[in-house]
């Protein structure tokens, strides 16, 4: 059975009056500790028995609310339930109250006070018309009491004291009331706009990975014919083997069957390349190494026939042991291929295309720079190249999402990318932070 979810709200209230009933303990053992001093200290009109059964009453009534109120699943508590739970414990509480304050002097009791404190709890945990009854409810016990105990006002003093105590009730009830609807009333509010940004951040979330995986998709269409070329040797070569053994079984050499195992294996291996890279979804953070990943991403570029033209120079400033950073790899490796994808088109009129493309290392941050002989980039547009949907190709020839999704997926791993014209082409930098505990 599928549960609901818990009102924020109700969750609220189940946890005020867990505080609420948790500072019973503390009360029941005041009222029993003013017994036992006013037994042997204070000595007011035999009233420290009473007031000790009072104490014991309120820690009874505290443990089976607690019982009552116990760790439980959040959707088995409703709005009204907890109400009346509420509703019960602040009348036992008032009860209590009215009977130590009728034993203590009653209009001239120090505990008339903590009616007031009675009323701010009421406010904050019931409905405010059952606040208000609270309220009420106190008036009537009290004024009751103090005209059955013979201690009703009659002087005007006393008169003025108790009128004055009510109409504090009725302030407190009234004042508390509007401070806590306001604040659930905002309080709503922040729910419904947490709720909101939680949709928004999740529609963004698969708005991403779907930005993602289009723009692998991009990259793997530009790629497509280098592929089909990359396993149509092989192919050819099987080919060719089975052709020779058909017609003449009887030449078979030895190596023939491995020789058509190492085509195999190259053609798997192409095929598993290719659906690792293209492979949706989120991927797994590792400890790789930062000059593994480029030798991997250069690997997928090779497929495309441009590099064929390129003279390509790859220079590493470090061991593989020293340049471990903490990455999903396939994530990083599509930024690699994308910016060489870019600097591919980059080159394409350009006469002896050249791409050097050095890896090294800081104390902190491990780099990859790709710089390329190309057009370069306007210098109007540097400062919008990673935006979404921008491009500077032509109409048909660019997504505008390549270098969005890399600069990405960079920031997502801790890391920067920037762009800057060179003298003769474009620089690109990425630098990621090296995994923890790697100097």
């Amino acid at each position: 059975m599928v549960r609901e979810t818990p009102n924020p709200i109700d969750l609220a209230l189940f946890s005020q009056l867990n505080w609420f009933i948790g500072l019973r303990w503390g009360a029941g053992l005041a009222v029993i500790l003013g017994a036992v001093i006013d037994r042997y200290w204070l000595h007011w009109p035999d009233a420290w028995q009473e007031a000790l059964a009072v104490g014991v009453a309120i820690l009874l009534y505290k443990a089976i609310l607690r019982v009552l109120v116990r760790p439980r699943p959040s959707t088995e508590w409703n709005y009204r339930t907890l109400v009346t739970i509420a509703l019960a414990q602040i009348i036992l509480e008032l009860s209590c109250l009215t009977l130590m304050t009728l034993w203590t002097g009653g209009a001239h009791s120090p505990l008339l006070g903590f009616f007031v404190f009675h009323m701010v709890i009421a406010s904050l945990l019931l409905p405010y018309l059952m606040a208000y009854a609270g309220a009420a409810f106190s008036c009537l016990m009290i004024l009751g009491g103090l005209w059955c105990t013979g201690q009703a006002p009659v002087h005007r003093a006393e008169v003025m004291v108790v009128s004055g105590w009510v109409i504090m009730l009725l302030l407190t009830v009234y004042l508390t009331s509007n401070i806590t609807r306001s604040l659930n009333r905002h309080r709503r509010r922040v729910l419904r706009q947490k709720h909101r940004i939680r949709s928004m951040s999740d529609e963004l979330r698969r708005q991403q990975r779907g930005m993602i995986q289009q723009e692998k998709m991009a990259a793997m269409g530009q790629l497509a014919a280098g592929v089909a070329h990359e396993i149509a040797n092989p192919l050819a070569s099987m080919d060719s083997l089975l052709q020779l053994l058909q017609r003449k079984p009887e030449k078979l050499q030895d190596g023939a069957t491995e020789k058509l195992r190492d085509q195999i294996t190259r053609i798997n291996r192409i095929v598993r390349q290719l659906t690792n890279f293209s492979h949706p979804g989120d991927e797994e953070w590792q400890i790789a190494s930062i000059d593994k990943i480029v030798a991997q991403s250069l690997q997928m570029i090779r497929f495309d026939h441009r590099v064929r033209n390129v003279k390509m120079d790859f220079h590493r400033d470090l061991s593989p042991e020293d340049g471990l950073v903490r990455v999903q790899t396939h994530a990083i490796e599509q930024v690699f291929v994308n910016i060489i994808l870019n600097a591919l088109d980059a080159m394409v009129d350009s006469e002896k295309p050249q791409l050097d493309i050095h890896v090294g290392q800081d104390p902190k941050h491990c780099f990859v720079t790709i710089v390329d002989n190309g057009h370069g980039i306007p210098s109007e547009h540097l400062d919008h190249i990673f935006e979404p949907f921008f491009t500077t190709k032509p109409l048909g020839k660019g997504t505008g999402l390549g270098l969005a999704v890399s600069y990405r997926l960079v920031r997502n791993h801790g890391g920067q990318l920037e762009a800057e014209n060179v003298d003769n082409g474009t620089r690109f930098t990425v630098s990621l932070p090296k995994a923890d505990g790697v100097s």
